[in-house]
């Protein structure tokens, strides 16, 4: 029984490491405040993905994105003044909940962009999963744009509009509350997934 359990944890783990996050990636959070826009960096993503490269050559072509998760520490927002983070953290509760998840339900390929060679050609899909912050958890959808860069690259764009009123979180405020960031902020992303040669 323990050998195969051992099997099939090792054939999950194979499934999750087909392709890796590149350091190429990057996320961004947008938002406002009663005096100026404001942005901060995702400096750490922990994120694994299922993709099946066949999907697309099929003649009812099909997304290739299988299953997605993306876990993001709420201390590696970055926005670049010490004082803002932390108003960012107690905000997300960052104590209680640690991370902010993404976990996709589904994904559908929305457009096939015929443009350049199959490894280069660009392509939408629509993709639908819970957003976990603060520990309450929603669920969304957003499109997000694709491409194969090359052979063993998939890269992967979007952004989605999330208003911190449904997670029960309060925008951050300074100077006694004079000073309060608007409700809702847009997180941006680009990421890379290679495939990994281990």
């Amino acid at each position: 029984t323990l050998l195969g359990l051992l099997f099939l944890a090792s054939g999950a783990l194979a499934q999750t490491t087909d392709y890796v996050l590149t350091d190429q990636s990057t996320m961004t959070i947008a938002g406002t405040s009663t005096i100026h826009d404001w942005e901060a960096d995702v400096e750490e993503m922990q994120a694994s993905i299922g993709l099946d490269a066949s999907a697309l050559d099929t003649e009812t072509k099909q997304s290739p994105v299988t299953t997605f998760s993306l876990a993001v520490p709420v201390e590696s927002i970055e926005s670049g003044k010490g004082g803002m983070n932390k108003k960012i953290y107690k905000a997300l509760k960052e104590e209680d909940h640690p991370q902010i998840r993404f976990d996709l339900k589904t994904t559908e390929l929305a457009s096939n962009a015929q443009s350049g060679s199959s490894n280069q050609g660009e392509f939408q899909l629509m993709a639908t999963g819970d957003i976990t912050i603060a520990g309450v958890t929603r669920e969304v959808s957003f499109p997000v744009v694709a491409s194969t860069p090359n052979s063993s690259t998939y890269q992967f764009t979007g952004s989605y509009e999330i208003n911190m009123k449904d997670y029960d979180v309060d925008p951050p405020s300074a100077v006694f509350g004079t000073i309060k960031s608007g409700e809702k902020v847009t997180v941006n992303f680009d990421v890379y997934f290679a495939k990994n040669n281990i």
